[in-house]
């Protein structure tokens, strides 16, 4: 599987309050462009009780239209110890690209729960930064039914370029079960976007024959 180094699908934007106040819509579009990316999907982080969210969708619908790239209008979702994912009901649709990452700190058996339901759920486009917890291991055949269910329910992996992640264990296997990835940069400046130097490694054991 060749991955696509002019797609960057996971990029934040200055809606949150720890991205560079320059890191704007217009100047994420101006420099996708400079760097000739093909697609990109601006995903900010979201709660189920943001304010700001109206707000944030007009301006990428203004833009949409306005740029050669294709720009997918997204989410990136906490995915929560129930396994339910900490978005706004009105967004979990075919509208919208979501990424479904884990930003809370979990025991082996909550994140692996939570994990499965977030694979299942039919409004999740693709699970960001994967990796196991410090304090626990995943073992081979529990990765093996990771990869199983994620082919199942037609979820891609993310090979994300600012934690360094999935693990190459993870990636491993993955690829022999057929899993899906694409490259996100998880950006939240505007050097970082299309950035994959980092994760060069994680690149060659997916495009390795």
């Amino acid at each position: 599987m060749m991955l696509n180094l002019k797609e960057d699908l996971h990029i934040h934007c200055n809606y949150n309050d720890h991205s560079s106040k320059d890191l704007t819509i217009a100047n994420i579009i101006n420099k996708s462009e400079d760097l000739d990316l093909e697609r990109i999907a601006i995903t900010e982080h979201v709660r189920k009780n943001s304010e700001w969210t109206k707000k944030y969708i007009e301006e990428l619908n203004y833009y949409v239209p306005r740029t050669r790239i294709k720009m997918l209008k997204g989410f990136e979702a906490k995915i929560l110890v129930n396994g339910e994912i900490d978005c706004p009901a009105e967004f979990l649709n075919d509208e919208y690209f979501i990424v479904a990452s884990f930003h809370t700190k979990y025991n082996k058996e909550q994140w692996s729960e939570a994990l499965i339901k977030a694979i299942e759920n039919p409004n999740v486009d693709v699970i960001g930064h994967l990796a196991p917890e410090f304090d626990f291991k995943v073992d081979d055949n529990e990765i093996r039914n990771l990869a199983e269910l994620v082919v199942a329910n037609k979820k891609k992996i993310e090979i994300n370029s600012k934690y360094i992640r999935p693990p190459k264990g993870f990636l491993k296997i993955f690829k022999e079960y057929g899993v899906e990835f694409h490259l996100g940069s998880d950006a939240h400046s505007i050097n970082e976007i299309g950035d994959f130097n980092r994760i060069k490694d994680l690149i060659n054991i997916i495009e390795q024959k």
